[in-house]
């Protein structure tokens, strides 16, 4: 297996996948919670709770797809006329932005995932330890960070992806 197909497996199509299985779980919880408020007059009082967390971790998730197929938004109206020497430092100087404060953001969320692990806070309905949806941030950002340096490594940082050509069409 190629490095490039290393990085396409774990930076896009794994989180893909726990994105979809999120949403079978999601879809699962909500409609248990609608037949059991509904048919048996007995809401799950844990659902709407645990639901945010899964909605949590699936964003998280996905932010890294995202930054492995060059899908974040971009302000680049004017960008394709500058010329290829500026457009390959504004390149630059934006993976390094976003490899800067995606690192700190994960840093900064790994001390509070510590707090609550420390503390033992929980959820108030479903008593989910409240380290396990923060966690989620942890992850989400080291794998921005992770997702952005292998796309580079493998595309380079002024190379067009087939989605840029695709959404530009």
């Amino acid at each position: 297996m190629t490095f490039a197909n290393a990085a396409r497996f774990v930076f896009r199509d794994v989180p893909r996948a726990a994105i979809g299985l999120i949403l079978l779980l999601a879809i699962g919880i909500n409609f248990a919670n609608i037949v059991g408020r509904y048919v048996f007059l007995a809401p799950l009082a844990w659902a709407e709770e645990v639901l945010s967390f899964l909605i949590i971790w699936g964003v998280c998730l996905g932010a890294s797809a995202v930054t492995y197929d060059r899908r974040h938004l971009a302000m680049d109206v004017f960008v394709g006329s500058f010329p290829p020497w500026f457009r390959t430092l504004l390149d630059w100087l934006t993976l390094a932005t976003m490899i800067g404060f995606c690192g700190y953001a994960s840093i900064q969320a790994w001390k509070i995932v510590a707090i609550m692990a420390r503390n033992g806070q929980v959820s108030i309905t479903a008593e989910v330890p409240m380290w396990v949806p923060y966690l989620g941030f942890v992850v989400g950002f080291a794998l921005i960070v992770l997702a952005a340096i292998a796309e580079t490594i493998n595309r380079g940082p002024n190379q067009t992806t087939e989605s840029q050509r695709d959404s530009v069409l």
